[in-house]
């Protein structure tokens, strides 16, 4: 009888493993997570600009945003130290460059203009002269950015005529004012002029975590319309802090099928949609 009882435990023991076998693989076939990532790659595309401003003072903190490897926009302020040098970079490194010029703020601290600045007052001739030069400086520029807080965005004459050289160069205008106030949009679709309003500024404060929550609110808006752009700061206001939350922000976007592009792609798509 003992014998019995061995020879069956040697028959039962590889057919309970058999059996165990046979019910991995039916839970794998039937509750493999496979098709939910399938589903993620039918969603939607959904595209993404960023455009990085006040670049111009700090070479080193600028090489470390270059590094990364996805299309985005930099906005430089002209006249300053490494204008020019690293509007090259940027071009030679595949990013759109922008010409971010200084110009009179709402605030009366005018602490933060930069050489040659754009003023209430400055006349026609001068307007068309600072920007000339300043297209020598930050050179390959796509477009024209116009600062947040920004007091001429309110004074048709000046909008007038930088839209009017905006024009002339073939270079759009991105107005991150975030002013109801600004004659932007209203005069470039006088002209055919592309005129561009940001959806979020990233960096209010320069801490991670609400950086993080903003590129969260960012997706989620291109989520809904389609595409969005946002504006992040380097320097005091964002810099290093921006980079890393970016950083982040790009190892999300591909699990949720959004894609980083140029501003000047993000025109194309509107057009588009127009359409």
């Amino acid at each position: 009888m003992i014998i019995e009882k061995t020879k069956l435990s040697k028959f039962f023991i590889p057919f309970l493993a058999l059996l165990c076998s046979a019910a991995l693989l039916l839970v794998y076939l039937f509750y493999n997570p496979k098709p939910k990532i399938k589903e993620v790659a039918n969603q939607t595309q959904s595209y993404v600009a960023i455009i990085f401003e006040d670049a111009g003072m700090d070479e080193e903190e600028v090489q470390k945003l270059l590094s990364i490897n996805v299309p985005f926009d930099i906005a430089i302020i002209p006249f300053l130290p490494f204008s020019n040098k690293i509007s090259l970079a940027s071009y030679e490194k595949g990013k759109e460059v922008i010409l971010h010029l200084s110009m009179e703020p709402e605030d009366e601290g005018n602490t933060w203009l930069c050489p040659r600045s754009i003023m209430n007052s400055t006349p026609d001739d001068e307007i068309e002269k600072i920007l000339k030069d300043a297209l020598a400086n930050v050179v390959n520029s796509k477009g024209l950015s116009i600062h947040l807080g920004t007091l001429v965005c309110k004074n048709e004459r000046i909008v007038k005529k930088l839209s009017a050289i905006a024009k002339e160069n073939n270079l759009f205008i991105v107005d991150s004012t975030f002013s109801s106030e600004s004659s932007f949009s209203k005069i470039g679709k006088q002209i055919d002029l592309d005129v561009v309003i940001p959806d979020i500024v990233l960096d209010l404060r320069n801490e991670l975590k609400p950086i993080e929550d903003r590129f969260d609110i960012l997706f989620n808006t291109a989520k809904k319309k389609g595409f969005a752009i946002a504006i992040g700061h380097l320097g005091t206001e964002g810099g290093i802090t921006t980079i890393e939350a970016f950083k982040q922000a790009i190892q999300k976007a591909e699990k949720e099928n959004i894609k980083f592009v140029f501003v000047s792609e993000i025109l194309k798509i509107q057009k588009e949609k127009i359409k």
